[in-house]
Order: structure tokens, then C-alpha cells, then sequence
């Protein structure tokens, strides 16, 4: 184990503005209000390391998100922060601190987070940050992935779900839907219109035809009565008495 820092020395040689946890099991929530408020004033690594166990023991998951109303986890954030920027100055952590910071991210895991959650007290972030300032290999920074990939599939799939249930984009999908009902409609009725234009046109022509027919048909039944009326023997006849009449007018002059 590595030796403390000056941060650290400091912190305990003043007492005062730290508190160390005792262990206890957390079943109410005057309990966990009691206990968030002492939370900010944990600076040693004993103290935080009592405390992300004490938080892993409760049972309750009412607790938890009572936890996340009164900003305990905005606090965890911190101290992923404060942690990662140890690493990234350089300070390797101690076997205590990736105990901390692996007890904070296994109480992630455990608690449902909406994303609101992980964008006020910026967990998410600070998880990140964290994992990408280990060392390459190491079990903290594939736990830091894991929980990282596991939120970003959360996130993709409360999206998924918001736009199925958003009024506009279900009136969008309404309309769309309405539109392409139209249009089909509009082009069966198109359809319709040139089907009964093409019937009407061929009824007319088959009416004209008809009329053509029966025209021709009268044509020919007038023609036949003209010639049944006007016979030969009528003909001869009239010229007959025409030739009489006239020699007998000439008779007479």
C-alpha cells in the first residue's frame, strides 16, 4: 500500500472537519437523512469506506430512492471526482480507495437511475471520467465500461419509447397513415371515374350503333313499303289512262 498523501495527512490530522461512520444498517429514513448529512464531512478513506458499505446493505429500495431525492448520490459523484483526478495527476489508488470507488459504482448497478438522475448528480460523468483515467486492463476501469454501456442502452431505450408514446409523432404516423388512405382512396376513385367514362362511352357508342341499326333497318322497311305501294300494274295503268286523256284532247281540236 502506497503511503498517504499530503491531502490525506491533512485530513487526519484535523479531526474536526472529519467524522468517521460507525457501521450500521440503514432501515428508516430519519436513519439515512441522519446519515446523508454526515456523508460531505467523510474525508478519510475509513470513514468513506464504512459508509459505501453501510449504503450497500440496505434492503429497502424505497431507501434508494429516497437516497437519490435528498442528493446522496450527487455526493458519490464527488467523490468519483475527487478520485479521478488523483489518477490523473499521476497517484495510483489505494487497495481502500478502489474498494470505495468499486462499493459507488456496485450501488449504481443496483439502483434504477432514470436520466434525470445521471444529469443532476452527474454520475455518469464522473464514472466515465474515472474509467477512462485507469489503467488499461484493470478491473475498476472495465467495471466503469460495463455501467457506462449498460446506461447509454437505458437512455437508447427510454428514447425509443418516448417517441412511441409522443402525441406528435403519433399524430404524425396518424396523418401519414390518413394521407396514404387518401391518396389510395383517390386513386380508386380515379380508377372509378375512368371506368364509368369508358362504360358511358361505350354505352353511347353502343346506343349510336343501335340507332344506326335501327335507322337503317326503317330505311329499309320504308323502301319496301314505297315499293309494295307503287307496283307495276298501278304504273302501267296510270300511264294508260294518261295517253287516253291526251288523244283525247287532241281529238277534240
Amino acid at each position: 500500500m502506497k503511503k498517504k498523501t499530503k491531502k490525506e495527512k491533512k485530513q487526519d490530522s484535523n479531526p474536526e472537519e472529519s467524522i468517521e461512520i460507525s457501521a450500521e444498517f440503514i432501515t428508516t429514513v430519519p436513519q439515512l437523512k441522519n446519515f446523508i448529512k454526515k456523508m460531505p464531512k467523510c474525508h478519510t478513506i475509513s470513514s468513506r469506506l464504512t459508509a459505501t458499505k453501510n449504503l450497500l446493505e440496505i434492503k429497502l429500495k424505497e431507501l434508494y430512492q429516497k437516497f437519490i431525492e435528498l442528493k446522496g448520490l450527487s455526493i458519490l459523484s464527488n467523490w468519483l471526482k475527487e478520485y479521478k483526478k488523483s489518477v490523473a495527476s499521476g497517484t495510483d489508488l489505494t487497495l481502500d480507495e478502489e474498494c470505495i470507488n468499486t462499493n459507488i459504482i456496485n450501488l449504481c448497478q443496483r439502483i434504477h437511475l432514470s436520466k434525470n438522475d445521471l444529469k443532476n448528480s452527474k454520475i455518469g460523468k464522473n464514472i466515465n471520467s474515472l474509467g477512462k483515467a485507469l489503467p488499461e486492463g484493470s478491473d475498476l476501469r472495465k467495471k466503469c465500461e460495463d455501467i457506462i454501456t449498460k446506461w447509454k442502452q437505458m437512455l437508447e431505450n427510454d428514447e425509443e419509447k418516448e417517441e412511441e408514446n409522443n402525441p406528435e409523432v403519433e399524430q404524425f404516423q396518424i396523418n401519414n397513415a390518413s394521407e396514404g388512405s387518401n391518396n389510395y382512396a383517390g386513386n380508386i376513385n380515379n380508377n372509378n371515374f375512368l371506368n364509368n367514362k369508358t362504360r358511358r362511352n361505350n354505352f353511347n357508342n353502343t346506343n349510336m350503333l343501335s340507332n344506326i341499326n335501327t335507322n337503317a333497318n326503317n330505311i329499309n322497311l320504308n323502301a319496301n313499303n314505297l315499293a309494295n305501294k307503287i307496283n307495276p300494274l298501278k304504273i302501267k295503268t296510270y300511264v294508260k289512262n294518261s295517253t287516253n286523256f291526251f288523244f283525247s284532247l287532241l281529238s277534240n281540236i
